[in-house]
């Protein structure tokens, strides 16, 4: 269970109550009634309180609001901001709260998935799809019953989609053996039933990211969920391991050739418009390679052959180089994020399995020596980022070391100490040094934790020590790290006192666990360890000796650190960069721990240090950094503070003050006196005393500080002086009326009680590390409680400092009153009384609970819906009323509260009296200004802390936490942090606080003047005054509503118009408050708006973009008002069931919540009506800038939303804008037009029963249709093919509409994988010419009437026609129709049927004939796609009409296409056709694929180029449902292969790949059948690709072959043009390429593989460079392609016979061995052990080849498939090899010739064989040293004197060896012998000139 504020409530010092079941119970009332009462906004509130507050709550009433929230998200009427907000909070609560399983939340997956499929769900779930954890299992039946008809993985466009959506759905938790039983499921369905259905779905694409990912995430989720009861196969394992290998991104080759342009560029010319299904373009959400990691760690088991382990362990010899930091590059990112993942997840799990309650089974629990093996493996890979180049590799490295050290921590501190060691040592690398001490700061807390890693202890004292040089002035990054090392390691409780040390260091025993000797040796490394406890408890008591020595110079470091800190960190001298903030607060911090955390025997060094540090320096720059010090000195050790510096700064002060110093006035934030220097440092350091010394040493010393304040105070003019003194007043009062932790001994790493334990302290090293629960850290906390001693000392203080200035600056107001002009003393003066009571006002209201507001329970609904969620207000503990927090004076009703209450109100009085002073007539004086705004700010917000500073607090208190590797899912966390962390919920309480507050007239008087100043003509007044506002607004909501109008009215045109006020009135409007108060409030929403739309008579452009930008962003979450429904009974009996029953006092509040409800909905709908009828009027004001009138516009366009009432004036006004002459106009009518004309149909389908378009519709059961034609797979891929040649045989006529006997199906994925329960489908369309919407919703006629008086007035289509074919927007090349327009006419023709068409069609179809004008071409396409696509449901003779002016002028159009403008008409027709049943156009199918036949010998090439680019549309469209109907029209392809036009035959290669791709599908008869039958293939399900095609594509792609073999055998080189051979040659690469580009890849490497030979000998034609190109690029794609097992071994398989063919070339071989290693790399898991074997062997032969060129070929190819190999494979291949060495070349001195030449000859290639081979081994581990590589290396040494090529190889092979080890080899010359160290020398080190 995750800590909450309550779980900290009980280490407070003041009695709370029971506030944890009151706040339940109250909580739980107010949600009830909120929902009960449909009160949306404060039930909006109350769900987002719900995020922080629900751990507080009970699991019972946890769960049933989950249940109510999900029930409202399904089942309610709610508007979006709530929709979002309970959507944000349930993922939230179900993703934290590990106590809610699945067993107690069981959620309805149908209704979530109803409202994804409306696109009314928020996107917050989809990238936190939590809720498929808490689906009922027994429903994984239905939810693939659903999901798989959808399925159609032809082409790209469907498949993240649907993914996701099975990603979303799929239950994920574990169907217990009784759950068989549940009801609501219809198809119980087990995870091992249908997982080899998601491994089947796996085989359909092999190369996409994002469908890789997703069917990861989902069986990842699944292993994860199951705890150990589901397994998977080895198959399925090999399956997942070769996809994570390429979700990794590794460059396999430099030389991958991208796609030809030409070919990419047709392709390209037929996007996707509309058939991506709903919410299909969403994100995966995530790193892909994450999800990779996480399915790595919870499938890791054993060691058994085929498992994780061992898969795992290849996968990191093959990815290892790739990790050197000399190897970086685009995948580094990916892959360092991948390892951080792994070993993160490696944690979580040990984590869970090692709890007491743990799910997870015994058996699937991760055995340690498995897990030290696998950590052992992500080490590796680790330690070499270590050093990486890029700052992020870095930063991932450390982390993945820091998860990996709490796994196992003796595997990784071991190794990594001595690089450490060494790297910090280094001087002359500096990324190293930075990179060592980073790792340290990052794994300080597990280096420190004796109890996880004892040893670690040893080297903490040593490590400290060494990394104090790092405190270096001259580099604040090592500064910053260094610093951190130290806060972290005493954070986590490490004592710095110095232990005795009894008798010598202990003899180790031995022990099995030891580490081996032999270097690289990690078995014995994978044994568990054993520790020898005394030996190392001698070593860190030895090891504290060092601690005295070390705080002296940590202190001496720090001091020259802070002498050089020169910045202001108040940022008046420029501004302060972040870096340099962060060295500060690390700074503070790391002092401040050491001080606690070192032995009181150590103090008085300290203070000497100190003291005599601050008395030697008192340099200005430097005082920030000594008051740093200062401060943490008065925490740590405050008795030696006072006694120390206390009395020595006030005798300065003193001193400096009777001498004049600071008495010349001045307003400078900053002293420009030298003589001020003493004066200001010793007051400087006085004040940092008096922040943070404790109330009993104020005491002690009280009269001394009070003399010295009003020293300060009355005696000294400058700015910077008296404002210490201020400060000190402040000081001085907080720490006697706050509560806090009383001594340094509370903040220690344990509780006082156990450090004044001696016996802690002989032994404290055995605590480090070892921190407690919460409740037990914390119990003996002692607090700072204001004593009575303390409150009469703050009356006191309040009687002298305080009351006396308030009286002074009132007589000071009445003077200056009377003057007209201010002296600069008397302005010096009144802003020292100003700033005295700021600071004192502060003091006081800490003592002081604010004035509580009564809430009554009628009106706390009210309340809760008016606090702003975006306040920062920390979490309620209470929802009615203010909660105890300790304050001085809690009595009200006490003399004491009463005393300060009239002092603050006496503040405030005298306040008010200046700023209206100050108003009247010294504007000018903005220092006197801007701090009377800080003390209004004080008076309204300050009770105590504010939220400025509980946010600041917050953040300090929560540095450096991000260290300490913390479960959140326990209360354990260092007691420093739970310290701070008890302090920040004592302030969280107090501000809350402030929020109760009892407001009256000064309050509103105060604000008023805020808002006075905020329209000032002084920018820095603005400033300032709109941050107070804006803070004021947050912590009183009420004061801000009269306010809003005054601000309101500066923006109106009344004839003068300021611009600085004007600035000033939008920034405050702009406010948070303000904003969000329009956005849940239509009473001002429609005033503010309205406003800022008429708010154009400023010219100033400053002015208008603040006004624009505001308009906005209020736009942007514009809504309609909801109007109230009736709730339903499902969610009423769910929130009956929270808490106590109603009552009749708590029915009776619900009903006049609901009555209030109503009233303001009905209310707010007015204010709608009122604004639309105002925005309209800005709109046709002609005098309105085209801004504003589109802002204007943006607020119709949100307004326009699907449940609200439809204007008839804004509809009218819609249409009229259609033919505005401003573009943006156009297009904005043309959008809301659109929304508004389908709200009319959908409201009129659903509100008017009789209407003919629903009687059109039909639903088909599949199950109980069976035997009909349609549900059977070829007779469904033929009916259009039937459709078509029944519609031609029946007419001669072009223009006849045709017959449907059957019902349409315009759903494209129905019936391609499989068929669903029920389809949608539409009946021919009936006789006549009936409307389909013969019938409209009542409420919409008066809208429609007004749209339809417009659309078919005389000459508006003619006006249309003209604007909209204008130059278009875009570029001019571009060839994007507008989807606005389209849609627009698609709803128009829809809705208005044939008539309209009449009316619009002469106009269009001139645009149409005029062929010159591109422009007219694309606004035509658009009215005939848009026409086409809104004729869905016009009747018969209707649509007979239509085709009778289509067809003609459709025949007329393409016969005279233009290049400019083809595109245009194919996206016209495209989004006409698209998710619409081909049968539907049968008119239009045979024009163009009858009407136009392709001709192949025509000498017109973009006429038949044209004609086969509309082919590929109706494919592109339509896919495998057209496919039958265009092979039956017998299209000339073939005959074009060589014609003489590229662009033909790129199309020709285009159409003929799709028409062979579309062929295929699966077709079962329902989803439970796919699933039964794939189940029977075994677990990884049917390998899909492995489709080779039909017969008609086999023989297709054997046809093309056989004809360019036999034009190759006569081809003749000539000058005269390409050969039919040339070009037949590039439209068999443009077909083959088209597979990869567009769909079926798994078709690309089977019809591959038919014409084999013929393309790879394509790869070496030199006549034509192109072809050679192209068919390297082919092979290229063809290798990187990840294969299923049962294809990769038929592809390799292929290639082998292809490399062992006699008549391959060395020219073809040296071309297709670099392709064999790449698809071996990339296939490697799926690739079974025989196949590697041959393939190896094959690569083998070849190193021995005639040809030097194919031998150094083979030898790249040899030494990447090492990397994949086993030790065994290298061992035969080390061995094979150096037998090829065994027979020696004869020596050749003085130019002689051998006696044998050919024996000569011949050995040369067999030894330079046997060279490259063992080069290959030493090459394929470049960054490592394995046992053998030594030999390999003398063996290849020995051999430098043979002649070339086998010298130049070996002096190749160790310059790489040197270059890859240069920065390891003091490390790896230790895996060498003396001798061979000596011969490796003689290789490595260049010879010397001089030698």
């Amino acid at each position: 269970m995750r800590l909450g504020e309550f779980d900290w409530v009980p280490t407070l010092p003041y009695n709370v109550g029971d506030e944890a079941a009151e706040f339940e119970r109250s909580f739980v009332a107010q949600f009830k009634r909120a929902v009960l009462s449909n009160n949306h906004p404060t039930l909006n509130h109350l769900v987002v309180l719900l995020r922080a507050s629900y751990i507080r709550l009970s699991l019972p009433v946890r769960i049933r609001l989950c249940q109510v929230i999900y029930e409202l998200i399904l089942h309610e009427s709610l508007d979006l901001t709530l929709l979002w907000d309970c959507c944000t909070t349930l993922t939230d609560i179900l993703l934290k709260d590990e106590s809610i399983t699945p067993r107690e939340l069981t959620l309805d997956w149908f209704g979530l998935y109803k409202l994804i499929k409306a696109e009314v769900f928020p996107k917050a779930w989809h990238h936190n799809p939590l809720t498929r954890k808490f689906f009922d299992p027994a429903a994984a039946g239905d939810v693939l019953q659903e999901l798989l008809p959808q399925v159609q993985f032809n082409s790209y466009d469907w498949q993240s989609a649907v993914l996701q959506l099975l990603y979303l759905f799929l239950p994920s938790s574990r169907l217990e053996p009784n759950d068989g039983a549940r009801a609501g499921a219809k198809e119980i369905k087990r995870v091992e039933d249908w997982l080899p259905t998601i491994f089947s779905l796996w085989s359909f694409n092999m190369n996409t990211g994002s469908y890789n990912a997703y069917l990861m995430k989902i069986v990842t989720l699944l292993i994860i969920e199951h705890k150990g009861h589901l397994r998977l196969t080895t198959e399925q394992l090999r399956l997942v391991f070769a996809t994570g290998l390429q979700l990794l991104n590794l460059p396999l080759d430099r030389s991958t050739t991208p796609l030809p342009r030409s070919f990419s560029t047709a392709l390209g010319g037929t996007s996707i418009i509309y058939r991506l299904p709903k919410n299909g373009s969403l994100p995966v959400g995530e790193d892909k390679a994450a999800t990779f990691a996480r399915f790595i760690v919870f499938t890791l088991q054993d060691d058994s052959p085929g498992g994780t382990l061992l898969q795992f362990e290849q996968l990191v010899q093959m990815i290892e180089p790739f990790y050197h930091p000399s190897n970086s590059g685009s995948w580094s990112g990916i892959l360092a994020r991948f390892l951080r993942q792994i070993s993160k997840e490696l944690l979580n799990r040990s984590r869970e399995e090692a709890k007491e309650d743990t799910e997870v089974l015994p058996s699937a629990r991760l055995p340690r020596n498995i897990r030290r093996r696998f950590v052992i493996s992500i080490r590796t890979l680790a330690m070499m980022l270590l050093f990486s180049k890029g700052e992020e590799l870095v930063s991932l490295s450390h982390s993945t070391l820091k998860y990996l050290a709490e796994v196992e921590p003796d595997l990784i501190f071991r190794p990594l100490l001595d690089t450490l060691y060494t790297a910090i040592d280094a001087v002359t690398e500096t990324h190293r040094v930075i990179s060592a001490i980073r790792a340290l700061a990052k794994l300080a807390s597990t280096l420190s934790n004796f109890e996880l890693y004892p040893e670690g202890a040893q080297h903490v004292a040593p490590l400290l020590t060494l990394i104090l040089p790092g405190i270096d002035v001259n580099d604040p990054t090592k500064a910053f790290f260094s610093l951190s090392f130290i806060a972290d390691i005493c954070a986590n409780g490490v004592v710095l006192e110095e232990l005795p040390v009894d008798g010598d260091v202990p003899i180790p025993a031995m022990s099995s666990g030891a580490p081996s000797e032999a270097a690289g040796d990690t078995s014995a490394e994978e044994a568990v360890p054993e520790t020898d406890m005394e030996e190392i408890e001698w070593m860190v008591r030895s090891s504290t000796a060092q601690f005295e020595t070390w705080i002296d110079q940590y202190f001496h470091r720090v001091f020259m650190l802070t002498d050089n800190m020169s910045f202001n960190l108040d940022g008046t001298n420029g501004m302060v960069s972040f870096a340099d903030i962060k060295l500060y607060m690390v700074t503070a911090r790391a002092t401040r721990l050491v001080m606690f955390q070192c032995s009181e025997r150590y103090h008085p060094m300290i203070a000497r240090l100190v003291t005599n540090y601050v008395n030697s320096v008192t340099s200005l720059p430097a005082l920030d950094g000594v008051c740093c010090i200062v401060r943490e000195f008065a925490s740590a050790i405050p008795e030696s503070a006072c006694k120390n510096l206390l009395p020595l700064c006030c005798e300065r002060i003193k001193e400096e003050v009777s001498n004049g110093v600071g008495s010349v006035p001045s307003l400078s934030k900053r002293s420009t006196t030298h003589s001020e220097t003493t004066l200001i440092w010793y007051a400087s350091i006085l004040s940092s005393l008096s922040e943070r010394l404790c109330a009993s040493h104020i005491l002690r010393y009280k009269g001394q500080i009070v003399s010295t304040i009003n020293l300060l105070l009355d005696k000294c003019l400058s700015r910077h002086v008296y404002k210490l003194g201020c400060t000190m007043l402040g000081g001085l009062l907080s720490a006697l009326a706050a509560i806090y932790p009383d001594s340094s001994d509370n903040c220690r790493s344990v509780p006082k009680r156990v450090w004044a334990d001696p016996e802690f302290h002989k032994a404290h090293f055995r605590h480090w590390g070892k921190h407690v629960p919460v409740s037990e850290s914390l119990e003996a906390l002692e607090w700072h409680v204001p004593s009575a001693e303390d409150r009469e000392a703050i009356l006191e203080l309040v009687r002298v400092l305080i009351v006396p200035r308030v009286s002074q600056l009132n007589k000071m107001i009445d003077e200056l009153s009377a003057k007209q002009e201010h002296s600069n003393t008397e302005k010096v003066q009144l802003h020292s009384l100003l700033s005295a009571l700021t600071y004192g006002l502060r003091g006081i209201s800490t003592a002081i609970p604010p004035p509580e507001a009564h809430i009554d329970a009628e009106g706390l609904p009210d309340h809760i819906a008016g606090i702003d969620s975006t306040s920062g207000i920390p979490s309620l503990f209470r929802l009615d009323g203010q909660v105890p927090a300790g304050y001085a004076f809690t009595d009200r009703k006490g003399d004491g509260y009463k005393e300060i209450e009239g002092v603050r109100e006496s503040i405030g009085q005298v306040a008010l009296r200046a700023m209206e002073h100050m108003a009247k007539s010294n504007e000018d004086n903005v220092a006197i200004i801007k701090k009377l705004i800080i003390l209004a700010e004080a008076f309204l917000c300050y009770y105590g802390t504010d939220r400025n500073t509980y946010d600041s607090n917050k953040r300090a208190r929560q540095s450096g936490i991000d260290s300490f590797a913390i479960d959140y899912s326990t209360c354990v966390i260092p007691r420093y942090y739970a310290v701070r962390c008890a302090m920040t919920i004592h302030e969280a309480r107090m501000l809350r606080n402030s929020h109760f507050i009892q407001i009256n007239q000064l309050h509103h008087d105060l604000s008023s003047q805020l808002a006075h100043f905020c329209l000032s003509q002084y920018s820095e007044v603005r400033s300032y005054a709109v941050n107070v506002i804006r803070n004021v607004f947050y912590t009183i909501p009420k004061v801000k509503f009269p306010l809003i109008p005054v601000f309101l009215n500066e923006l109106e045109d009344n004839g003068s118009s300021d611009p600085e006020r004007m600035t000033g009135a939008v920034n405050a409007l702009n406010v948070g408050p303000i904003r969000n108060l329009c956005r849940s409030d239509w009473s001002y929403l429609s005033k503010v708006a309205l406003v800022l739309c008429r708010a154009q008579h400023e010219d100033k452009p400053t002015v208008k973009k603040l006004i624009r930008d505001l308009a906005l962003w209020l736009a942007i979450f514009v809504a309609p008002p909801l109007p109230v429904q009736e709730m339903q009974t499902r969610t009423i009996e769910l929130v009956n069931g929270l808490g106590d029953d109603v009552d009749s006092r708590m029915a009776a509040m619900i009903g006049a919540d609901h009555e209030k409800r109503i009233e303001y909905v009905d209310t707010a709908m007015k204010e709608e009506r009122g604004f639309i009828n105002g925005l309209i009027a800005i709109i046709r004001d002609a005098g309105t800038t085209w801004r504003f009138a589109a802002i204007a516009g943006s607020y119709l366009n949100q307004l326009n939303a699907v449940y609200s009432p439809i204007d008839p004036h804004m509809a009218s006004t819609f249409a009229d804008y259609l033919t505005s002459d401003l573009l943006l106009f156009r297009e904005t009518a043309a959008i809301n037009l659109t929304r508004l004309l389908s709200k009319i149909r959908k409201r009129s389908k659903n509100n008017c029963p009789g209407i003919s378009v629903n009687e059109r519709r039909v639903i088909l059961d599949t199950s109980e249709h069976q035997n009909n034609h349609i549900f059977r797979k070829q007779s469904y891929m033929d009916l259009c093919e039937r459709a078509l040649a029944n519609y031609a045989s029946s007419s001669s006529s072009s223009s006849s509409s045709g017959e449907m006997p059957d019902p349409v199906i315009d759903n494209p994925a129905w019936g391609w994988f499989a068929w669903p329960r029920e389809v949608k489908a539409y009946a021919p369309p009936p006789p006549g010419e009936a409307m389909a919407y013969d019938r409209i919703d009542p409420e919409s006629q008066e809208a429609y009437d007004a749209v339809k008086q417009v659309v078919f007035a005389e000459g508006k289509w003619d006006r249309i026609a003209k604007l909209f074919s204008l130059e278009s927007s875009r570029a001019p090349e571009s060839d994007v129709i507008g989807l606005n327009r389209t849609f627009l006419y698609t709803e128009l023709f829809a809705l208005f049927d044939l008539p309209l068409l009449e009316t619009a069609w002469p106009s269009f179809d001139r645009l149409a004939r005029d062929f010159e004008n591109p422009f007219s071409q694309r606004a035509a396409a658009e009215f005939i796609g848009g026409l086409l696509r809104g004729s869905k449901h016009w009747a018969k003779a209707s649509l007979q009409k239509l085709w009778d002016k289509v067809i003609p002028l459709l025949t007329v159009v393409l016969a005279n296409l233009r290049p400019d403008s083809i595109h245009f008409w194919q996206r016209g027709l495209h989004f006409a056709l698209a998710r619409r049943d081909p049968r539907r156009f049968l008119p239009l199918l045979k024009l163009l694929i009858y009407g136009r036949p392709f001709d192949p010998h025509a000498e017109t090439p973009f006429v038949e180029a044209a004609k086969l680019d509309f082919l590929r549309t109706l494919l592109a469209t339509w896919d495998w449902r057209i496919v039958s109907t265009i092979i039956a029209s017998k299209p000339r392809l073939f005959e074009a292969l060589a014609h003489p036009y590229e662009q033909v035959r790129v199309s020709v290669g285009g159409v003929m790949s799709t028409l062979c791709s579309l062929e295929f599908s699966v077709a079962y008869a329902q989803a439970n059948v796919a699933i039964e039958d794939l189940a029977r293939y075994g677990s990884t399900g049917c390998d899909y690709s492995y489709w080779e095609g039909t017969q008609r594509t086999r023989g297709l792609i054997e046809r093309i072959g056989s004809q360019i073999t036999e034009w190759k055998a006569d081809h003749v080189p000539s000058n005269e043009g390409a050969s039919e051979f040339s070009r037949g040659s590039k439209t068999l690469l443009d077909f083959l390429l088209s597979f990869f580009a567009y769909s079926s890849r798994r078709l690309a490497i089977k019809s591959l593989s038919l014409v084999l030979p013929l393309v790879a000998s394509l790869q070496e034609w030199h006549d034509d460079e192109d072809i050679a190109s192209t068919a390297k690029g082919l092979f290229h794609f063809y290798a990187q392609i990840l294969c299923t097992p049962q294809l990769s071994e038929s592809v390799v398989a292929d290639i082998l016979g292809l490399l062992k063919d006699p008549t391959s070339t060395r020219h073809l071989i040296a071309q297709m061995l670099p392709l064999l290693y790449i698809l071996t790399f990339t296939n490697r898991f799926t690739l079974s052990q025989e196949m590697h074997t041959r393939i190896v062997d094959t690569t083998v032969q070849f190193m021995g080849h005639d040809h030097v060129e194919v031998r150094q070929v083979a030898s790249a190819a040899l030494t990447g498939m090492i990397k994949c190999a086993s030790s065994n494979v290298i061992f035969d291949i080390r061995r094979a090899f150096s037998a090829k060495l065994t027979k020696r070349l004869p020596r050749l001195r003085n130019g002689r010739q051998p006696k044998n030449p050919a024996a000569y000859s011949k050995l040369i290639p067999t030894r330079h064989a046997g060279v490259l081979g063992l080069s290959c081994l030493v090459l394929a581990f470049p960054y490592t040293i394995p046992d053998w590589m030594p030999e390999v290396l003398v063996q290849l040494a020995e051999c430098i004197d043979d002649p070339n090529p086998i010298q130049a190889t070996i002096q190749r092979t160790f310059a790489e060896f040197r270059r890859t080890h240069m920065d390891t080899w003091h490390e790896d010359r230790k895996r060498f012998a003396s001798n061979q160290l000596e011969i490796l020398t003689d290789m490595l080190v260049s010879p010397c000139y001089y030698a």
